[in-house]
């Protein structure tokens, strides 16, 4: 054991700085994706479902996006197994490759005005594909960088992971944004939707490059040396940790609904509901974005502070809070209102998003962690992040009320606020951070 506390400390943030580009590439790819398919719903309605009513189109294209989701749970439970068991690098180095292909793949596919029926078919088949693989993607970036970072700074080094996220997110809108502003309707349904995809192959070149360059995480490693990973991680964590895989389910609905809605759903609403052309909705979602990126890491700063159960719940309180508020005055909003409304709605999704990761990967021990963090982390987006779209589309098409996506985010901020009052604070103390610091260096030394 090293016995200086300053070169442990120097030890563990040098070890910890080589897996952030690694870690955040894929997340990345995979959000830039999710970006591209929000941001240009609507064109992407027109060409993979037969023409007609736009509105019907819309939903379609959104129940599509929810389906995709009932792969996530699937591929948790596989991704969680294989990640506890093999490695969280080599699960790693898999989903990254299968989000890339099925991304580009979908950029390549026919419309429905050339296949008919098999257009929206292949569709749903790349968007399986692609969830599958997803579903161990974010979790296991965020255990990579979490198991190699200094512990009092867990949240600041795994906001990288969140920070990824949003720059695809960012990127997604900064390109549809130029391709709206460049390109006319006719141009966009027949080419342009398809290049947000087709970049995605060149990317995931680069990701799987950078991640074949990392070693397996020192945690990982002296589990393994010690024989203390579980041959059965799924049956040791259903038996074990049930009560926190609940607690954990309940918060990730938050965290799901908060990104899909927020960072995602909105480009949708403030064309369709709100009514802004396509180029102001993405000059609001691209700014919204750049100032989301330094609140990440402010409130991971905070939660490295403060602690997780706090930022959690003071997220969830605003959402209750301020939702209906918010979707409110949107109704009535121009250009510029609309603007500093949506820059406060991720001010304040920001909280838990710089949170939730570290929150959920301190949840569960390493012999479980990988699928205890992936298993609530995809079942919740399955049931409340893919869903958030259609419904709050669906609602808004039943009622003729515009803010009925207000209800959907009070309805699962309340869920995840009670499951917050059960919880307990997950954030090290300082003499657990200087064990966990101290055992990190003890592995790092015996490798390099």
């Amino acid at each position: 054991m090293l016995s200086s506390t300053s070169q442990t400390t120097a030890t563990v943030q040098s070890a910890a700085k080589r897996p952030l580009f690694a870690a955040s590439s894929g997340t990345f790819i995979e959000f830039f994706d999710y970006g591209s398919y929000s941001y240009l719903a609507t064109t992407i309605a027109a060409v993979f479902f037969p023409p007609g009513n736009p509105t019907v189109a819309l939903v379609q294209t959104f129940a599509l996006f929810a389906l995709s989701f009932a792969m996530r749970p699937i591929g948790a439970l596989f991704w969680g197994h294989f990640g506890d068991r093999i490695g969280r690098k080599r699960a790693l180095a898999l989903t990254i490759i299968g989000i890339g292909l099925a991304t580009t793949c979908i950029g390549l596919l026919p419309g429905y005005a050339t296949i008919g029926f098999w257009a929206p078919v292949l569709l749903v088949l790349l968007r399986f594909l692609q969830s599958f693989c997803t579903a161990g993607e974010y979790t296991g970036a965020a255990i990579l960088v979490v198991e190699y970072a200094p512990a009092d700074k867990r949240a600041r080094y795994i906001s990288s992971v969140a920070i990824g996220c949003a720059v695809g997110f960012l990127a997604a809108s900064v390109v549809s944004t130029l391709l709206n502003g460049l390109l006319d309707e006719d141009a966009m349904n027949t080419w342009g939707w398809r290049i947000p995809f087709l970049l995605a192959a060149p990317m995931t070149l680069v990701g799987v490059y950078l991640r074949n360059r990392i070693d397996e995480t020192p945690v990982f490693r002296a589990a393994q040396e010690k024989g203390e990973l579980a041959k059965l991680p799924l049956v040791v964590l259903f038996r074990e940790h049930w009560r926190a895989l609940l607690r954990t389910l309940a918060i990730m609905g938050v965290n799901a609904t908060g990104y899909y809605l927020v960072l995602g759903y909105m480009q949708t609403y403030l064309e369709v509901e709100v009514g802004l052309s396509g180029f102001e909705a993405s000059i609001i979602m691209t700014t919204s974005l750049l100032v989301y990126l330094p609140m990440l890491y402010g409130g991971a700063y905070l939660s490295d502070r403060f602690g997780r159960k706090t930022m959690l719940m003071a997220n969830a309180v605003l959402f209750l809070v301020l939702s209906y508020p918010i979707f409110l005055l949107l109704g009535i909003s121009g250009f510029a209102a609309a603007m500093a409304i949506q820059i406060l709605f991720v001010g304040i999704f920001s909280l838990n998003d710089s949170t939730i990761a570290c929150f959920f990967t301190e949840s569960f021990p390493a012999k479980v962690r990988y699928s205890g963090s992936a298993i609530p982390t995809n079942v919740g987006v399955a049931i409340f992040g893919g869903t958030g779209p259609l419904v709050a589309s669906w609602l808004i098409a039943q009622t003729g009320d515009n803010t009925m996506p207000a209800f959907v985010m009070m309805f699962v901020a309340l869920i995840g606020a009670v499951a917050l009052i059960f919880t307990k604070e997950t954030k090290p103390t300082k003499a657990e951070a200087a064990a966990l610091n101290a055992a990190t260096a003890e592995a790092e030394a015996k490798v390099h």
